[in-house]
């Protein structure tokens, strides 16, 4: 499908002044052209320092503040497309909910449905996911989350791309499907509206949200995701969390060793970390049934599973995060950073350590399916890129 991408901000050279600047069609002299750089900056800042003022409290309705102030004269000065009062008055806290309104106000109150969300969600604070200045006018997006395949490091990069009011916010998908039920019925309706949708779901739960939606996961060797996984619960984690020392996964992690950790047989855990990939995407966990399914037939759920990731839109891979990213950038028209951010890393590396031969013996038990599941992956992912290059 046709997809225009979200709206961007391109920067402008500053040394570089063109037909815009006297009607012409080539450019200036270099030395004329920095001259008349300089003239045009020196002008703006005189403007800034003059009229910041009075500005803001007629843009706002409200005397500014020194962030404010300094805001709204630092984004003044700078070359932009948007027109220098716009990006200005845009970059100051007090002032970009008033912009955001005008922006989204007809987008918005076109659909009926969404004539409350913006009386609901604008008063929200500074430090919602989302940008601000942007309206993704891309395809729908769903992203499934599974724990420590950088996905944190993913959705950071997405939610620039939207809007915050595009980013469905629901607290349900920080808790996979076995923890929490995840999009029961009486939010499916406002999750559906959302452009960006993320979280610890499952392929089962997120099939609810429609077939109109591009969905995509990313993948980590299993043995490795479980071994992270298992040190930052152990670590930083502990209080991180948000759970308030209720998640029982964690708890055990503080408590048990590492081999005791592999072996438990309590549900809580062995959902994350028994082959926990064929598990997120068949919706089949030990915690709800009287016997594990996938104990009682790990051929069929393994098959189901190889559908379920055939049927996604696209799978990164956590050990090539930056050329993942590259690809699903291509893919959905937006750019990538050129450097990946590093978000919620496991202090220490796990995934060069000497390994105990009992621990390897009950990773590689644990991750039997998932091991095939992820070469399903790599040969996919690499696939993808010779294609992408020929």
């Amino acid at each position: 499908m046709a997809n225009p991408g979200p709206v961007t901000q391109a920067s402008v050279d500053p040394n570089f002044v063109g037909a815009v600047v006297a009607g012409r069609k080539t450019a200036l002299p270099p030395a004329r052209a920095r001259l008349t750089g300089w003239l045009r900056a020196s002008l703006l800042d005189g403007f800034a320092w003059a009229f910041t003022t009075p500005i803001l409290r007629l843009s706002t309705g409200a005397w500014p503040t020194r962030a404010d102030v300094a805001a709204f004269r630092s984004a003044f000065r700078r070359f932009t497309p948007l027109p220098p009062l716009m990006r200005a008055l845009a970059n100051t806290p007090s002032g970009r909910h008033h912009l955001t309104r005008a922006m989204l106000a007809s987008w918005l109150l076109a659909d009926e449905a969404y004539q409350g969300e913006l009386r609901r969600q604008l008063p929200r604070d500074e430090g919602v996911a989302g940008n601000c200045l942007r309206v993704w006018t891309g395809p729908k997006v769903t992203f499934l989350h599974i724990e420590k395949t950088a996905g944190m490091a993913v959705t950071q990069v997405l939610n620039e791309q939207f809007h915050p009011l595009q980013i469905d916010a629901d607290l349900r998908r920080a808790f996979p499907p076995h923890v929490l039920t995840p999009l029961p019925p009486f939010l499916i309706g406002r999750v559906r509206r959302c452009s960006l949708v993320w979280g610890h779901y499952d392929v089962p739960s997120i099939r609810r949200l429609g077939d109109d939606r591009f969905t995509f996961t990313f993948l980590r060797e299993p043995r490795a995701r479980i071994l992270s996984l298992y040190a930052y619960w152990r670590g930083q984690a502990a209080l991180g969390l948000g759970w308030d020392g209720k998640n029982q996964a964690v708890l055990m992690a503080q408590r048990l060793s590492l081999i005791e950790f592999l072996n438990t047989d309590d549900p809580t855990v062995t959902d994350y970390i028994d082959n926990g990939y064929v598990r997120r995407l068949t919706g089949q966990y030990r915690s709800c049934h009287a016997v594990d399914p996938l104990q009682a037939a790990p051929g069929h759920w393994l098959d189901e599973a190889m559908r379920a990731l055939d049927d996604l839109d696209f799978v990164g891979l956590t050990e090539d995060t930056q050329g993942s990213m590259d690809r699903l950038g291509q893919m959905l028209d937006f750019a990538p950073p050129a450097r990946m951010p590093k978000v919620n890393v496991t202090q220490g590396d796990a995934g060069k350590r000497t390994i105990d031969p009992e621990v390897e013996a009950a990773l590689d038990r644990l991750t039997a399916l998932d091991r095939e599941l992820y070469a399903a992956a790599r040969a996919r992912f690499h696939g993808e890129r010779v294609q992408l290059v020929a």
